[in-house]
């Protein structure tokens, strides 16, 4: 079963029939009434050893990753995170490594104001478990259904770097090119990008599962289509030079691990969206295609591309 059969096998057996439930399972995150002003986003996510990193790497990582992962979630939705619970499972206690994860945790919770309201720990497999809930103005959140025919694809930051850098992590090769490890390591989840983006948006996600697959969760909840053209993909020169042209065009398409933001804008709102998040943020913006009533297209300037059969997989896929 693919995790979307869990989720529709999920939904079909629960009543999901709730008034004060405005975006069900299935999303970055649910939506539910908080007042008459605000309403309550909330996401779960989690992380295991040997499955969505490999073993060994440096617990400060992984205690930043088990709450940046979810925190870009809650950027996807437009919302502003506040509360946070944490379950921790490890079968041994060392307290060096456990301070360490702290850390990292504490580190990224602190810089976003939150505020740790509960949560387990647990001696068992190593696995990680965050849920987050922040809030949105009435109506103010975004999903991923409303992009319409013509809308602008767009991105926030680079693709491909965390990918290359797990590649670097599994491989033992940590010594030169630190800023691919750390953007797997330490990911920057875009959560100030996220609420200003969200007053321009039509649709929006996180890319976790590589663009080109999350992408298509965007098109297929509209029954529409998108035309790419990967020579706009914003990929580090650095990868390319590292890899080759080709190779970093494939991690940037399938390699997973990157937390961005894809986003849709319609045209008409380009220059305004484009002048008030440059004036606010350094982050890079980049058009990459747009949304087609049709089926899904990659090209490269004014040929047609063809995504590699063998394509990279995030660790653990």
């Amino acid at each position: 079963m693919k995790e979307t059969d869990i989720i529709s096998a999920l939904q079909a057996s629960i009543d999901q029939s709730s008034s004060e439930v405005v975006v069900p399972i299935g999303d970055d995150g649910s939506v539910t009434i908080m007042n008459s002003c605000k309403q309550l986003v909330t996401t779960t996510d989690a992380i295991t050893v040997d499955v969505h990193y490999p073993k060994g790497i440096e617990p400060e990582s992984i205690g930043h990753r088990c709450l940046a992962i979810n925190l870009s979630d809650i950027a996807a939705m437009g919302a502003s995170a506040k509360w946070a619970s944490l379950v921790f499972s490890v079968p041994s206690i060392n307290d060096k490594w456990v301070e360490s994860f702290i850390i990292g945790f504490s580190n990224l919770a602190n810089k976003n104001k939150l505020d740790l309201i509960g949560g387990d720990t647990v001696r068992g497999p190593e696995f990680f478990a965050v849920t987050l809930q922040g809030y949105v103005e009435k109506d103010q959140f975004i999903n991923r259904s409303n992009a319409k025919e013509g809308d602008l694809i767009y991105m926030t930051g680079h693709l491909g770097s965390a990918a290359y850098g797990l590649e670097l992590i599994i491989k033992n090769n940590q010594n030169d090119n630190r800023q691919f490890i750390d953007s797997f390591l330490y990911p920057s989840p875009r959560t100030k990008e996220g609420v200003l983006i969200a007053k321009y948006a039509t649709a929006m996600i996180d890319i976790s599962d590589g663009f080109y697959c999350d992408l298509k969760k965007i098109s297929s909840e509209l029954n529409k289509g998108f035309k790419v053209d990967v020579l706009r993909l914003p990929i580090e020169p650095n990868l390319s030079q590292q890899t080759s042209k080709d190779r970093a065009i494939n991690l940037a398409l399938t390699g997973g691990d990157d937390y961005e933001l894809c986003f849709t804008v319609p045209e008409k709102q380009e220059k305004q969206f484009l002048d008030e998040l440059t004036s606010e943020f350094d982050t890079l913006f980049t058009c990459v295609g747009t949304i087609t009533d049709s089926q899904e297209l990659l090209v490269a300037g004014n040929e047609e591309y063809a995504l590699p059969e063998n394509t990279f997989k995030h660790f653990g896929s």
